[in-house]
């Protein structure tokens, strides 16, 4: 039995989600001959009014706010199914030989610890296995408060194999699998999600696990170690199989380095795509690197049908994006923003995450960013900071701004800005209001042109 727990936050929307390395797991499973269920405590099934590229607002139960999170003056709440709705299932279910949550999100651990409490009310002794980020970046936390019996860092195919194999005393082949080649992996077991008449309206895509870049604000090299790519031809085989099969309308690249070695990697994948004549709509919520878009990546995205592009600038002060990591620069910002508008995108299509509440940063700064960005003909996409634990923002919170380095996961989210004050908290609310009437403002004028 999979499962992906509840989200405890004060926001949270459906953009394309789905637990991917615990469907990976699942495939693997499946693979090696075990009978695998999914329950998705977020993703129920789809509802009946959806929005725009089959996306929706997730489902929230308003709950009493954690202490550590009073004064947060915003409402806090659990998204996805009910309760009673997740014992349902699971007493639908002969009961499994083994459990495995993933999580996400470190400060989300609560929807982890009720998932595992109903289970244990259901099913006792039964053996719990958690993994996901949250169990990787908050290892001692989750192995001494979460109830699970065994905490997986990391990613999980194998690991999970072994554990399942030595539960059951059921050998699989195990040996067939390398981490460092992941086309030697099944594909990800989409069709575990939950569908609607029989359909599948998206699926989230990883081409490519971890990122060379060296962000000081970004975990992936926690979590992932080594950039590795799977083969082009795999990539789009699974795109192609879930379209024609489970009638897929939408596909979100969740990469965090989708334009790294484009040539090898990329360009082969749009090409084929094209040539393929695969008609679904393509999206990158996670970020490009505007500094590896060049107009001939541009014109394959725009040919491929790619309809919601996101580009990571974070800031357009030029010392700080040198200090943090140096993955763009805004000479390379307006480079790509220059392709993508010549190869036909419109600022409807494209936004610039903006990285509020960086350690020592300025609200000045944050509003010498988002002109800058709406200036480029851009959408404005606020992001605030969260202090992921292991990072360089995050050695750099605790040695220079005393944030605690034992602090509560629940004080992770990125609502709180912990950093700021309450008078930049203040003046923050007001150019989220300024971005988002700059944002208006730009799709009045030009809704349907070119950048």
């Amino acid at each position: 039995m999979l499962i992906n727990p509840w989200i405890y936050d004060f926001a949270a929307y459906n953009f394309w989600m789905e637990p991917i390395g615990l469907l990976s797991i699942g495939g693997v499973l499946r693979e090696n001959g075990y009978w695998v269920r999914l329950i998705d405590c977020v993703v129920s099934a789809p509802p009946a009014k959806l929005r725009r590229y089959n996306t929706w607002k997730i489902p929230k139960q308003i709950l009493p706010k954690p202490p550590l999170l009073r004064d947060v003056p915003r409402r806090y709440g659990r998204y996805g199914i009910s309760p009673e709705e997740f014992l349902s299932l699971l007493r639908r279910t002969p009961r499994p030989d083994l459990v495995m949550i993933t999580s996400k999100m470190t400060y989300w651990y609560p929807g982890v610890f009720e998932a595992i409490k109903a289970i244990r009310s259901l099913w006792g002794d039964i053996p719990i296995a958690l993994g996901g980020t949250y169990a990787t970046l908050c290892y001692d936390h989750a192995a001494r408060l979460s109830g699970a019996d065994f905490v997986i860092r990391g990613e999980g195919e194998i690991k999970a194999l072994k554990l399942a194999d030595e539960i059951t005393g059921s050998p699989s082949g195990i040996e067939r699998y390398s981490l460092s080649d992941l086309d030697t992996l099944p594909e990800p077991a989409h069709d575990l999600m939950p569908r609607r008449d029989g359909s599948l309206p998206y699926i989230a895509i990883l081409t490519s696990r971890g990122c060379p870049m060296r962000c000081t604000y970004c975990a992936s090299r926690l979590l992932h170690p080594l950039f590795r790519s799977r083969s082009p031809e795999s990539v789009v085989d699974e795109i192609e199989r879930y379209h024609i099969q489970f009638g897929v309308e939408d596909v979100a690249f969740y990469d965090d380095a989708l334009l790294v070695r484009a040539e090898d990697h990329v360009i082969p994948i749009l090409e084929m795509i094209i040539s393929r004549g695969i008609k679904v709509r393509f999206h990158t919520p996670n970020g490009l690197h505007a500094s590896l878009i060049t107009p001939e990546i541009a014109e394959l995205m725009f040919r491929a049908n790619f309809k919601t592009i996101r580009l990571g600038l974070e800031t357009a002060d030029e010392e700080r994006l040198r200090m943090t990591g140096g993955k763009t620069s805004l000479d390379d910002f307006v480079r790509a923003v220059e392709s993508l508008r010549r190869a036909g995108f419109t600022a409807e299509e494209v936004g610039a995450y903006v990285l509020v509440g960086l350690p020592g940063q300025s609200v000045h700064e944050v509003e010498r960013t988002v002109r800058f960005v709406h200036r480029c003909g851009v959408q404005v996409k606020i992001a605030l900071f969260s202090p992921i634990p292991g990072t360089g923002e995050w050695r750099r919170a605790v040695e220079e701004f005393n944030f605690p380095p034992d602090a509560d996961p629940l004080l992770h989210n990125n609502s709180i800005m912990p950093l700021m004050d309450e008078s930049e908290r203040r003046e923050i609310l007001k150019l989220k209001a300024l971005a988002g009437q700059l944002n208006r403002d730009l799709l009045a004028t030009h809704p349907d042109q070119p950048l």
